[in-house]
């Protein structure tokens, strides 16, 4: 579930930035709000992001204050600065960051739990101290996010009972050996679980950067200069990631 909620936001926050950004989920999720304070250095930046679809409950996201500021900066456009103070724009910003990765996981998570699954995201919370707020009981993932193939930032989201509950319950025929296709007392693979998981393929033409006063500018007949000739390849990117090159017939 993780894993899919994580791929999901990763092709999101490409798309957003136009960068290549990968997210890793840690293998092991960590249990309690303890495992969480010593995972995640204070003061933090939290978004609790409910369910209107699919499931009850809601997952909290928390990033260090410096890490959220680094993407917000990203996001901006703006170069890394070693201050981790949020201006509004900052934060204007990883909400809709945040927006833009809790949509694009829903199609993943679509296709992991065969039903709609929808998101809202609430304001963001700063949190100096952990006396003052205390992370959500249950289990949380912990995930690494590169830019370029340099770590930006680290987050950690919690799950929710509700979700906990219905995953658990999926996952005990499984362990009994009675889904289809997995003989009992043998074990699905890593690949199987994910085999139904939704992937957004690009073919891209090309690329370019403009400046927000050309962006709305164009109207109807506006001619865009991309990076590439006429005739060259083009890419093929399964999540952002380009996997081929092919020719356009």
């Amino acid at each position: 579930y993780c894993q899919a909620l994580f791929a999901g936001g990763a092709a999101g926050l490409s798309t957003l930035l136009n960068r290549t950004l990968s997210v890793d989920l840690d293998p092991k999720l960590l249990e309690g709000p303890e495992a969480l304070r010593e995972r995640l250095p204070r003061p933090w930046v939290v978004a609790e992001v409910r369910f209107t679809r699919g499931f009850r409950g809601t997952h909290t996201l928390i990033l260090p204050r410096a890490d959220a500021a680094a993407l917000a900066q990203l996001a901006l456009s703006q170069d890394p600065s070693d201050s981790p103070a949020l201006s509004l724009d900052h934060e204007t910003a990883l909400r809709e960051m945040i927006n833009q990765m809790m949509s694009s996981a829903c199609a993943s998570l679509k296709g992991l739990l065969d039903r709609p699954v929808a998101f809202a995201t609430t304001d963001l919370k700063s949190i100096e101290h952990g006396d003052s707020w205390t992370p959500p009981a249950g289990w949380a993932g912990v995930a690494r996010v590169s830019v370029d193939g340099t770590r930006l930032a680290t987050l950690a989201l919690t799950v929710p009972d509700s979700v906990a509950e219905e995953l658990a319950a999926r996952a005990e025929p499984a362990q009994k050996g009675e889904v289809e296709g997995v003989p009992a007392g043998g074990q699905a693979s890593g690949l199987d679980l994910i085999l139904d998981i939704t992937l957004p393929i690009t073919v891209e033409l090309g690329r370019t950067k403009m400046l927000i006063r050309d962006v709305l500018a164009l109207s109807a007949g506006s001619v865009i200069e991309l990076d590439k000739l006429a005739g060259e390849p083009v890419e093929i990117l399964v999540n952002d990631r380009p996997i081929a090159r092919g020719e356009v017939v």
